[in-house]
């Protein structure tokens, strides 16, 4: 029987060769016994020596506890290895078995988590929560979770499936108001399956809430592809010729990529406006439409309503300033007329096609200039048009008159080139352009019916502008006393002469414009003598200026041509 004994002990003492882990086995007196293969490692580190009692004070204390425990486990760093050793008293060896499992790779993993912004956490295959980062407390306080014990029922359940197939697979897990996007990533060889977590209540809200749109949203990620779209935008959707998956048309896409926060866009028969939002966090961008069909609809009918008005009288209805009712009032105005000489005999020599386009480009000329001075353009007449300054803007008479004086020197100016353009079509007849100023106290407002309304103009002043209008010569700017006392310190005039008009018991002076008063005095005699070029210009001498002025552009165009 004792010789049994002794062979059940040495049949105890020499099985750990077998074990890939490492294994030791100490006396009650701490005298290392035995040691197997995997040991070494230990050994070596700790100078431990066969049938030698342990200097190492450490392993020395531990060994102790387990004489006194019965069972004890310990760690230990072995270079960069870290070992879990678990020490087991046999009190009928008289000896201390210890049994050594690396568990370098297992610290690692259960180290990184605790930086991870993210949740993190680790459960066993038997489905015992072991440990959780701090990023993880929310999720872990919404489940009722707690460490070393078994998890909840929805997440035991993903734990099962995940241990059963092996394979990394992702849930929603819902939290109170929270959404995760859980990824349960099983590690067989220690038995556990990690859990990477991350928020995604925004995005789930962001994809949610433009259902209950009733706009148009639509949702692009960075390619262009089309990830959703709500109900309201069936019909963009269909009209572009798109569905989930496909890219939108280029044109499209190419407002969105070169970062044009807002745009229009004709879709079908609808006009859309389109604001653009880049969720960068979650690589995707926002369109929000808003049809703006009827809105545009109106500014078409408003471009065309907005020609039969000056721009002044326009803005003023439009803005409030001006009622739309018959309503007039007394002001102080600075009235223009101007037509063509001979427009008549004009009209009789040119086909109708060619007619139009040549007053077209007059008065579209002719308009523009007096916008640019502030005038309000009151009506055309065939080839006349009359202008008025004061209303329904004012800058005070004086510089009312002065911009009045000097849009007229333009028009002078400009009808020049507008010459040549004459010229071109075969016409014989010179474009020459009488022009008439007064400043008066004139009626203004809407006058006319209660269904049809007339901004304009009416009084003595209009009929004097008018009729200094029909005075002037070819190309001439004849302006009444009144507007003379007005402009004589900025515009050069000269006396006319004393016209008698219907209505007005005495005479009026008129006078005519020469040009803008310069800080000096122009040279009267200019000399210039050079190759191929020789001028002599004498502005005493000179009787027909027009004429001069006349030969010099058509030098300036053989010059540059």
């Amino acid at each position: 029987m004792v010789q049994n004994d002794k062979n059940i002990i040495n049949l105890l003492k020499k099985f750990p060769d077998q074990n890939p882990n490492p294994v030791l086995r100490f006396s009650v007196e701490d005298v290392l016994e035995y040691y197997n293969s995997p040991a070494k490692r230990i050994i070596q580190f700790f100078d431990l020596g066969m049938s030698e009692k342990v200097n190492n004070k450490n392993i020395l204390n531990e060994l102790n506890k387990a004489v006194s425990k019965k069972i004890h486990s310990f760690e230990i760093k072995v270079e960069s290895l870290t070992y879990k050793l678990k020490c087991v008293y046999i009190k009928e060896l008289g000896s201390i078995n210890v049994y050594g499992t690396d568990i370098t790779a297992k610290k690692v993993i259960d180290k990184f988590p605790d930086s991870n912004p993210n949740p993190v956490m680790r459960v066993s295959y038997d489905g015992v929560l072991n440990y959780h980062n701090k990023a993880s407390l929310q999720l872990v306080g919404g489940l009722n979770l707690k460490v070393s014990e078994i998890v909840s029922k929805p997440i035991l359940k993903y734990i099962g499936e995940v241990s059963i197939s092996g394979e990394a697979t992702n849930y929603e897990i819902k939290v109170g108001n929270f959404t995760y996007s859980a990824s349960f990533v099983p590690v067989p060889e220690f038995q556990f399956i990690i859990v990477y977590a991350s928020d995604i209540t925004a995005l789930k809200v962001i994809k949610k809430f433009p259902n209950q749109n009733p706009n148009p949203v639509l949702r692009i990620n960075l390619e262009g592809q089309l990830d959703y779209f709500n109900d309201a935008s069936k019909y963009i959707v269909k009209n572009l010729g798109s569905t989930i998956g496909s890219k939108l048309p280029f044109n499209f896409l190419e407002k969105i990529f070169n970062k044009k926060d807002a745009f229009e866009r004709e879709i079908g028969s609808k006009t859309y406006m389109f604001n653009v939002v880049e969720i960068k966090e979650f690589s995707f961008y926002l369109i929000y439409g808003t049809d703006i069909t009827d809105s545009k609809d109106k500014e078409r009918i408003l471009e065309k309503l907005s020609k039969y008005f000056s721009p002044q009288v326009y803005d003023s209805i439009f803005t409030g300033e001006l009622d739309v009712k018959i309503n007039t009032t007394r002001k102080n105005l600075t009235v223009f007329f101007s037509d063509i000489k001979s427009f008549t005999t004009i009209t009789e020599k040119l086909e109708p096609e060619i007619l139009t386009d040549l007053i077209t480009n007059y008065l579209t000329e002719m308009t523009n200039i007096a916008i640019k001075h502030g005038g309000t353009v009151d009506k055309y007449i065939g080839d006349a048009i009359m202008i008025f300054f004061g209303d329904p803007n004012s800058n005070g008479a004086k510089k009312d008159a002065t911009a009045c004086i000097l849009m007229a020197l333009e028009m002078k100016k400009k009808l020049k080139r507008l010459k040549r353009d004459w010229a071109n079509t075969g016409l014989s007849e010179s474009l020459d352009v009488r022009m008439g100023i007064h400043t008066d106290v004139c009626t203004v407002g809407n006058f006319g019916s209660s269904d049809r309304l007339d901004y304009t103009v009416l009084g003595n002043g209009v009929n004097l502008a008018s009729r200094l209008e029909s005075l002037a010569k070819a190309n001439q700017i004849l302006i009444s006393e009144n507007t003379h006392n007005l402009i004589k310190n900025r515009i050069e005039c000269e006396f006319y002469d004393e016209v008698k008009v219907k209505g007005r018991a005495h005479s009026i002076k008129a006078y005519e414009v020469l040009g803008q008063i310069s800080g000096k005095k122009d040279q009267a005699v200019i000399k210039v003598s050079k190759k191929g070029f020789e001028l002599t210009l004498d502005k005493e001498e000179i009787s027909n200026k027009e004429q001069i002025l006349e030969i010099l552009e058509q030098s300036i165009d053989t010059l540059s041509g």
